[in-house]
């Protein structure tokens, strides 16, 4: 299982800040966090009020994070490098 991904799971559904690849942070509210044996999915609100979703297809995989944007589709923010509790 991806060690940041196990510690979102862990710290849900406590607020968290996670830093991406770029160097950009955002705070979520965790809304729920789940396993599915190896892959990893969350969902969270953004400080905007934006749904946003997490995903990760293994150990090795990056932990991916994306937006819900206005028309329902989905926008890529990118990879989640580091997760802090707030």
């Amino acid at each position: 299982m991806h060690t940041l991904a196990k510690r979102l799971h862990t710290i849900t559904p406590q607020d968290v800040t996670v830093t991406l690849a770029g160097g950009e942070r955002l705070r979520l509210g965790m809304r729920s966090a789940e396993f599915f044996q190896e892959a990893f999915q969350a969902e969270a609100v953004g400080s905007s009020g934006a749904t946003h979703r997490i995903v990760n297809d293994g150990e090795t995989a990056p932990l991916v994070i994306g937006r819900r944007v206005d028309d329902g589709e989905w926008e890529t923010l990118g990879e989640i490098v580091e997760v802090d509790r707030d």
